[in-house]
């Protein structure tokens, strides 16, 4: 059955499937000791020895990466093979298959079980041996121990309250136990346990009894698997004797209801508590007080690790059922029971009672239903040890924890605070790369570098930027004064052109002179007849020449006048062109400054990471400036250029 021995090591109850398993954490946050999960890897694994068993984990996990382990595959193995087969059924069956027990134990004796027994008859065994306990021992105070988590947790975690744990065992360890006294019929059959509860599998590895432990929420994944109706099962009667309200013990404070019945009054000497974390703190603290010298205030400790008691254990089905509902069918079973045993109502019938409590007193017998436990807490000791002082302050170092203010105890990582993440680090358990506080760190970190790079391609940028500007003002300023040489040169011409008005004058008056000379040689020569015919036609020649010197002289007066005009535009637009230039080295001149300011900025951002952000406002802010003056400097550019074309055309 279980190749674990029960002094060395606790069995394993909750399955891990790597491949589904993210690492998130909800596991250990929602594990009552955390120290038995290790998160050091690339999924949360178990260490079997320090789980308690309790299952909350498996209903936490809500990527199906964890699951509990039962019997169930060996009963039906064993049973098809024909081992002789008996069951017994724990009194959360009401719930979990809605009262429909009876049924249930058609369908178990239609497969071959040969008897089913009602676990809480052994709860009225159980609750039997606790009152003579109390009766016998009067001890100072008593804890329970139907729930195998708890146990667990105190064997493991809490071992100074060992001697308080009843002596007495559970109501399953009770029935089987009965089975095997007063049922000779089925002394050699094996015992399959219908229960609630993985961890019960760790009991019956403790106690040596029980064979199977078979979880109704397996059951029930079976009977969806293979399309089984309950209600289409005959309803068969349990072996063993009826429970009164002993089937109350699957429900917080059940035991402290069945107790009263035997012992008025002890309801109010009695601690209820359940669920978590409030069980394992108030078992912590009551292992304190009592450690220092304090006194129980209460007999009896009612405990169980889930909140709604067996019904919703790790191994039932039922967690979404609205309480009401879970706590009718429990009640109502109760009731039930009260009436077939003639014991409800405000007058109870006293000879129902004492029937009742002899039919309980046949079935106990002194010595038979105790049972022993085991100080685990040297298994403890050996995975977890306790960090020195200065350990725990690398260990703080390392995940960027320097002062107080850097302890958040959020709980991000799943344990209940920085110095237990660090414990936990110390043994090997986990890793500081799944801190919150250390990952926002890392962040920041890389958040800071990628905006320091940025930066410091800015610089770059803004180092090539402020190169090309001072290239551009050269180029400028060589401009403006090839600008200003080209006007001097324009006005330089408007001088010598006034200089050609007046050899243009003394030609103008040469040819009128020339043409006046010719046209008296004329008349001379008509006049001198024969002898004059000669200088007749030079006169004329002459007289032709000064016309067209007259006629060219007209030409080139109109082309200086339009030369003067364009000179004068010339002037005007060069001289604008010049303004235009001087403001563009203005603008340059402030670029130039605003890429200093850049330049210091960056620098500034490169050599404080903490003021990286303030430090990229300012360079957005100068930037923007800095880009409107390049826009003014190029509009002036361009004009300037628009205007050089116009004076290379004109000269040409």
């Amino acid at each position: 059955m279980n190749e674990y021995s029960t002094s060395e090591h606790l069995c394993p109850v909750v399955r891990v499937d790597p491949e589904k398993c993210c690492n998130c954490h909800r596991c250990i946050s929602v594990c009552p000791v955390k120290m038995c999960n290790n998160g050091a890897g690339d999924h949360v694994s178990v260490n079997h020895d320090l789980c308690i068993g309790c299952g909350t984990c498996i209903d936490a996990c809500v990527h199906g990466a964890r699951t509990g382990i039962d019997d169930m595959d060996a009963f039906f193995y064993d049973l098809k093979s024909g081992t002789p087969m008996v069951a017994i059924v724990a009194p959360a069956v009401a719930v979990n298959f809605k009262g429909r027990d009876l049924e249930l134990n058609g369908w178990l004796k239609s497969i071959g079980v040969k008897a089913v027994f009602d676990v809480a008859f052994g709860a009225e065994l159980t609750t039997k041996s606790y009152v003579e306990q109390i009766k016998k021992e009067n001890p100072p105070l008593m804890i329970s121990q139907p729930c195998p988590a708890l146990v667990s947790f105190v064997e493991v975690y809490q071992p100074q309250l060992l001697k308080y744990l009843a002596k007495g065992d559970s109501p399953m360890a009770h029935t089987v136990e009965c089975i095997r006294h007063f049922y000779p019929a089925y002394r050699g059959c094996r015992i399959a346990v219908i229960s609630p509860c993985f961890a019960k599998r760790r009991e019956f590895d403790e106690n040596g009894r029980g064979d199977y432990n078979v979880t109704m929420k397996s059951l029930d994944g079976y009977f969806t698997e293979h399309g089984i109706d309950l209600s289409t099962f005959p309803k068969v009667p349990y072996e063993n004797p009826l429970a009164e309200r002993a089937v109350l013990y699957s429900t917080p404070g059940g035991l402290m209801r069945t107790a009263e019945r035997f012992v008025p009054g002890i309801s109010a000497q009695t601690r209820k508590i359940e669920g978590q974390p409030a069980v394992f703190e108030y078992l912590a603290g009551l292992n304190r007080s009592l450690s220092s010298g304090g006194k129980p205030y209460y007999r009896l400790v009612d405990c169980l690790n889930c909140e709604k008691g067996c019904n919703r254990g790790g191994g039932t089905t039922n967690h979404k059922m609205p309480l009401d509902e879970l706590e009718e069918l429990v009640e109502r079973r109760a009731r039930e029971r009260q009436e077939q045993w003639n014991t409800a109502g405000p007058r109870k019938n006293r000879l129902a009672l004492r029937k009742l409590e002899k039919t309980v007193n046949a079935y106990w017998k002194p010595g038979i239903y105790e049972r022993s436990y085991h100080d685990r807490s040297a298994v403890r000791q050996k995975f977890i040890k306790t960090p020195p002082r200065e350990k725990l302050q690398e260990i703080y170092a390392s995940m960027e924890k320097y002062s107080r203010a850097d302890l958040y105890d959020c709980g991000a990582c799943g344990y209940n605070g920085c110095e237990q993440m660090a414990v936990a680090i110390y043994n090997g358990l986990n890793r500081r790369e799944n801190c919150h506080h250390y990952v926002l760190h890392l962040a920041r970190q890389n958040h800071e570098k990628e905006i320091r790079e940025a930066v410091n391609g800015i610089a770059g940028a803004i180092r090539s930027g402020s190169e090309a500007l001072r290239s551009n003002l050269r180029d400028l300023q060589e401009i403006r004064n090839a600008n200003t040489l080209t006007i001097e040169g324009i006005k330089d011409l408007n001088k010598k052109i006034n200089g050609i008005w007046d050899i243009v004058g003394i030609i103008s008056t040469v040819a009128d002179q020339t043409k006046i000379i010719a046209f008296n040689a004329e008349l001379e020569a008509a006049s001198s007849g024969e002898a004059g015919k000669n200088f007749h036609i030079v006169a004329t020649e002459i007289r032709r020449l000064s016309d067209n010197i007259i006629d060219s002289i007209k030409e080139i007066k109109t082309v200086i006048d339009e030369i003067q005009h364009a000179s004068d535009r010339l002037i005007l637009d060069s001289e604008k062109g010049t303004r235009q230039i001087d403001a563009g080295l203005e603008s340059a001149k402030s670029l130039e400054g605003g890429f200093e300011e850049l330049m210091a900025a960056a620098q500034a951002g490169a050599d404080s990471p903490g003021d990286i952000q303030k430090r990229a406002g300012q360079i957005h802010s100068s930037g923007e400036q800095i880009f409107s003056n390049l826009q003014q400097i190029a509009q002036g550019i361009e004009k300037f250029s628009q205007n050089t074309v116009g004076i290379s055309s004109v000269n040409d």
